[in-house]
């Protein structure tokens, strides 16, 4: 019995180290510089981004189907970030033209690519590994990952969308009424596709292929501590709303600003918790 329990508390141990391993090393690889890059290359893509996403959405499911994806998006979000993008995105989408379309998918492409450069760099980083692709190779990789990107976020709204659908005919099927609030469904939703994006970058970006099995734990961890920094940055701005006298009418920006900083900064992390956990490895279990 003893034998178990030593294997788990020097696992446990093992964690903990390698989660105060991995802060060290995320400020040593400039985690908090690479975090900045990738919150301004967010907040310059996120409108012309969502203006493409929205208008490609509208063509294919149409504008009203279009028009509550956006809404559904945004309810999910953080309440003030919601607040700050939705007004304008609305109002943006109802002045659009082919040309407002096209500018916005070039420029909402190219700099959400620079986003997701930046976390190729942190990843090879974290990872200690050399990138034998070249800088075109390495762009359209970064675009791929945008067009996925917006592909998740149109069949993310849908799935919001048609949750209480989905409840109704589990309820029908089961002839019993089920005990669970669609909107704990809509976050659960939000939160594996968050997950299996994470996980996606995590397999995709790196200069190597790393196994699968390395990778989970670093994106259970940025899960985690994303939801953590989202809640918490929520509950300081319900209850200590003092950014509004800094920051004046920029406040919304700001807010917006600094949780895509917090969602780059936790990606990152995750990344050197998986490198953390591998050099805390024994050596006879170490592998690729």
């Amino acid at each position: 019995m003893n034998r178990p329990m030593n294997r788990a508390a020097s696992q446990a141990w093992r964690f903990v180290r390698a989660l105060w391993d991995a802060f060290e090393r995320f400020n040593l690889n400039d985690g908090w510089p690479m975090a900045g890059f990738i919150a301004f290359s967010g907040l310059l893509s996120i409108f012309p981004f969502l203006i493409f996403a929205a208008t490609l959405t509208g063509m294919i499911v149409g504008e009203a189907r279009s028009a509550q994806i956006i809404d559904a998006l945004f309810n999910i979000a953080p309440e003030h970030v919601a607040r700050t993008l939705e007004p304008v995105i609305v109002e943006v989408l109802a002045k659009q033209s082919g040309g407002i379309l096209t500018l916005s998918a070039v420029f909402a492409i190219y700099v959400a690519s620079n986003a997701v450069e930046a976390f190729r760099i942190a990843f090879d980083r974290a990872y200690a590994v050399a990138d034998p692709r070249g800088i075109i190779q390495n762009r359209i990789l970064a675009i791929f990952i945008v067009f996925v990107g917006a592909i998740v976020a149109a069949l993310l709204g849908l799935l919001i969308i048609f949750s209480p659908l989905f409840m109704l005919m589990a309820e029908s099927f089961a002839n019993r009424r089920i005990p669970l609030v669609s909107g704990y469904m809509t976050y659960g939703f939000g939160i594996l596709v968050f997950s299996g994006f994470v996980l996606l970058m995590h397999l995709t970006l790196p200069g190597r292929s790393i196994a699968l099995k390395r990778l989970w734990p670093g994106v259970l961890v940025s899960t985690a501590v994303w939801l953590a920094a989202a809640g918490g940055f929520t509950y300081y701005l319900r209850y200590t709303p003092t950014y509004t006298v800094t920051y004046g009418t920029l406040a919304g920006v700001i807010i917006t600003l600094m949780f895509f900083y917090l969602t780059g900064a936790t990606i990152i992390y995750g990344a050197e918790v998986n490198a953390a956990l591998h050099r805390l490895s024994p050596p006879s279990k170490t592998r690729r």
